[in-house]
């Protein structure tokens, strides 16, 4: 296992370098490298390309490029928003985690560039002209003298032997060059998605349309400190967010995610779903989903009014045989079940979606599925593998916006509490009394010190921290053999030999930047994972 763990890393560090060597050729003395940057990074790459008014600071791990880069934007010529700043990172760690495990830096700051120009932004800067001097100590293109640069005559290394062309053979090789990018958009118009109908549509729509009551819907919005959270239509102002005071609970159009018509999601913009106005091809409109919802409800409304004809029924035939037979038995006594106020509905966990780690999940759970069929649905869904942090009883409206106090107030210690890049490694399994199969995460103390203050916060803010146990257990768990598993397969424990060659298997690597405040009750996400109260990422800048 050492041997290929030290094998994987040197592979990493010739990645880096030979990634290292290409920027540099590409760039020259626009880039400027820096090792050993602190215990976390052991590099800092910082770009600023001769014709862009920004810099690009990339800092990277051992692990790079499994695990993304930490990226910094360092505008000198434009100025950009926090909400513009907000959208150009995340756009491009988007970006990076499609990539990983491949050279990334270049196409990142292709990907910046694409951005910039979306939100029309003027990123370039005016050129220096160079004097002779300086032309004649270009740098020779590498990429050129093996025959791959794709730069060609636009390439700013020298090309020797190349024949350089006049003002008006480039203006002619441009020219054609454009008409052939608007003949590739002109062919894309036919296949371009339908456009979709806007948050501030909707609103108008729940506004204005008499069929609809604006308390039936429900708003998810996008929260800067603690992700997506969800309030009643009616509790907004939806005045222009200028004129209202700070009291008022108002948000910017750009930041609603989906409404709800009651619990179904209409609308949502992050999967192009509008069953609101039906813009995106759905096929089905607010109307079309009120009905079906209205059918719903006036079935549940027949079904409990057959029960209680049938209970009416039932008692009166009780009533007259008792008369009858003139019972003096005890007179039925009905249990109300009340609910456990000291079982948790609520946990924080940190979400397990590393690609390697959800491919040796699967091949564990396979080999217990194939010794033994039954335990399919005791299987975790790769979807909603995750540890838990603390695990609390939130009933009260007043006891979840305390919660989410709590983790706002948290994020603002992160950053002293927790290394800058936060990575849980997996490896070996063990179980819980022969029940539950879970991987444990390697101890990180910084991680466990947060643990210990986010739970004394909770506790001072008077959340019932039920279910959580004193001493913490962090475990990612791969099978669960619940009470309802065990009668229905005759079985008290996992047999160990369902899994016994995996014992010591590494899993992976998880890069930690988000915590998040789950629902053990609602039904789960579209994405598979459990519906979230708030989604809070440690590391952002307040």
């Amino acid at each position: 296992m050492m041997a290929g763990s030290t094998a994987r890393s040197t592979s990493q560090m010739e990645d880096q370098e030979n990634e290292i060597e290409a920027l540099q050729s590409i760039f020259a003395d626009e880039i400027h490298v820096i090792s050993n940057r602190g215990r976390e990074y052991c590099k800092e790459i910082s770009i600023k390309p001769n014709n862009l008014g920004v810099t690009f600071s990339f800092s990277i791990t051992e692990a790079y490029p499994d695990v993304p880069p930490l990226i910094d934007i360092i505008p000198a010529t434009f100025s950009l928003t926090e909400n513009q700043t907000g959208i150009l990172l995340q756009n491009m760690y988007t970006a990076a985690k499609d990539m990983k495990g491949t050279a990334m830096m270049l196409a990142l700051i292709e990907s910046a560039k694409d951005t910039l120009d979306e939100m029309d932004i003027n990123y370039h800067r005016v050129l220096e002209q160079k004097s002779d001097d300086v032309k004649d100590c270009q740098i020779v293109c590498p990429f050129f003298q093996q025959g791959k640069c794709r730069f060609g005559t636009k390439c700013k290394n020298l090309h020797p032997g190349q024949k350089k062309m006049n003002k008006d053979e480039e203006s002619e090789l441009n020219g054609e060059e454009k008409k052939k990018v608007e003949g590739q958009k002109e062919e894309q118009v036919g296949g371009k998605k339908p456009p979709m109908k806007t948050a501030c549509d909707v609103i108008s729509r729940i506004q204005w349309d008499p069929e609809l009551k604006s308390s039936h819907f429900i708003v998810g919005y996008l929260d800067r400190f603690l992700g997506v959270l969800e309030q009643p239509f009616d509790d907004f102002s939806w005045v222009d967010i200028a004129t209202v005071d700070l009291n008022t609970l108002a948000i910017p159009r750009h930041r609603i995610q989906y409404f709800k018509y009651h619990d179904e999601i209409v609308w949502d913009k992050r999967v192009r779903l509008d069953n609101v106005f039906g813009s995106t091809g759905s096929q089905l409109t607010i109307g079309d989903v009120a009905k079906k919802f209205q059918k719903e409800s006036l079935a549940e409304d027949e079904k409990e009014a057959h029960k209680d004809i049938k209970a009416d029924k039932d008692d009166k035939d009780i009533k007259a045989e008792k008369v009858e037979q003139n019972s003096k038995t005890e007179p039925q006594i009905k249990i109300v079940k009340k609910i456990n106020k000291n079982a948790p509905n609520y946990f924080i966990a940190i979400r397990i979606d590393d690609e390697d780690i959800l491919k040796n999940v699967k091949m564990v759970q396979d080999s217990v599925t194939e010794n033994n069929k039954g335990l399919e649905a005791a299987c975790a869904t790769l979807d909603s593998l995750h540890i838990t942090l603390c695990t609390m009883r939130l009933d009260s409206h007043d006891e979840k916006m305390a919660a989410l106090k709590v983790l706002k107030e948290i994020r603002q210690e992160a950053a002293r509490l927790l290394p800058p890049s936060l990575l849980l490694s997996f490896q070996g399994l063990g179980n819980f009394y022969e029940r539950v199969l879970f991987s444990p995460p390697n101890k990180e103390p910084a991680l466990y010190t947060f643990i210990n203050r986010l739970q004394d916060k909770f506790r001072e803010a008077g959340i019932n921290l039920a279910g959580t146990r004193k001493q913490t257990n962090l475990h990612m768990t791969l099978v669960k053999l619940r009470r309802s598993d065990m009668d229905a397969l005759c079985m008290e424990y996992l047999d160990d030999s369902y899994y016994s060659k995996f014992l010591h298997t590494y899993f992976g690597v998880q890069s930690v930047s988000t915590i998040h405040l789950c629902s053990m009750d609602n039904a789960k996400r579209y994405d598979g994972f459990y519906d979230c109260l708030a989604s809070v990422n440690l590391f952002d800048e307040c």
